[in-house]
């Protein structure tokens, strides 16, 4: 691999832990009661820390997806299995683009996903693969900077992209203040 931390539709920056992945962590720690006994699909999983914590706070059933097939492998499923847990896991490697097809008729209570709306022109099919997956009474957790510097992608353009779309609600749920600021958002199907 080389120097850089993603190569746009190529390598996605799977090997990496984010600095979001971690405030999705403590914020799956804040809120560990709501995870048992659900069902959870992270997008973008990389090393899958958040869904390896629902995981580990009794989440029954756990699908990781990521796009690159030697993250699943050599990163995410290795990372279930060295903490313990009991719920069922998957992994597989797809381009969100995939989502709704590949898991046709699979909804799951949480979706989770960190560091995934960098780049505005894959708003879409994050999109997609929430409002397919998602149960009616389900929520998507995203962690995200701010503003994605360089690359375009932002915590308020992501938020209007879903909202006038008119299937999902997006708002932000938790505010992390540091030289990036950070945030956590809830996106629910609209009623």
């Amino acid at each position: 691999m080389g120097t850089s931390d993603i190569t746009v539709h190529k390598y996605e920056g799977g090997f990496k832990i984010w600095e979001c992945t971690i405030d999705l962590c403590d914020f799956i720690e804040e809120n560990q009661s709501l995870f048992a006994g659900k069902s959870v699909l992270e997008l973008g999983c990389g090393a899958a820390l958040p869904s390896i914590l629902t995981a580990i706070h009794g989440a029954q059933e756990v699908f990781a997806q990521d796009f690159n097939a030697s993250v699943i492998e050599f990163f995410t499923l290795p990372n279930f299995e060295e903490n313990p847990h009991s719920a069922v896991v998957q992994g597989e490697a797809m381009g969100w683009e995939e989502v709704p097809t590949k898991l046709e008729g699979r909804k799951f209570d949480f979706i989770l996903s960190s560091e995934t709306i960098y780049n505005e022109e894959d708003y879409q099919v994050l999109h997609d693969a929430v409002a397919a997956t998602i149960k009616d009474d389900g929520v998507a957790y995203f962690a995200a900077k701010f503003f994605y510097f360089g690359v375009g992608g932002s915590v308020p353009a992501f938020i209007q992209f879903i909202n006038d779309r008119g299937i999902l609600i997006a708002s932000e749920a938790k505010v992390i203040e540091a030289s990036v600021p950070r945030r956590i958002l809830e996106i629910r199907k609209k009623p």
